[in-house]
């Protein structure tokens, strides 16, 4: 029986030889950002923020988007929210959106995440190892590209000091 990776390294250099088994990379989904749009039946203001960070996400060297999306109880954040999830999912990139929130009835509102447990905040006040918990932080926010912060008011500025810091 052959080994099936007999053929990866050439025999005269030991560099690799271009595998022509090796499937392609799928495409990202080509999702329609007015269609979905039409399909969250978002209004005027909702579907201006939906477009704001959809468009964003297909652009390939963006500058870091900081957007507020600001409104009393009622307006449809959270509808716009459920549109960007359902959008990020639709194109296979689930994983670029980090929901979260101040409270773990909010965090779980929206299924998301408390703060505390998205940023490792408690671990790094309990005097857990910060290589530990820097390395922990790198894992769970790789390939992660837009943290949402839900009822963002309840958050005071000492604790958005440690969001910043711990980004």
């Amino acid at each position: 029986m052959t080994d099936p990776l007999s053929n990866t390294f050439s025999s005269t250099n030991e560099t690799p030889d271009i595998r022509q088994d090796v499937p392609a990379l799928e495409p990202e989904p080509d999702i329609d950002i007015e269609a979905h749009v039409r399909k969250w039946t978002l209004n005027t203001e909702q579907a201006q923020a939906f477009r704001i960070i959809a468009y964003h996400s297909l652009a390939t060297r963006p500058e870091q988007l900081r957007m507020l999306l600001a409104g009393p109880g009622g307006t449809g954040k959270s509808r716009v929210i459920d549109a960007l999830r359902d959008f990020f999912t639709l194109r296979g990139q689930s994983r670029r959106l980090r929901l979260a929130a101040f409270t773990g009835v909010t965090a779980r509102n929206i299924k998301g995440m408390t703060l505390h447990s998205a940023l490792c905040l408690n671990q790094r006040s309990n005097g857990t190892s910060q290589t530990r918990t820097r390395k922990d932080l790198t894992a769970m926010w790789e390939g992660v590209d837009y943290l949402f912060i839900d009822e963002v008011s309840m958050v005071g500025c000492p604790l958005l000091l440690q969001v910043s810091q711990a980004l």
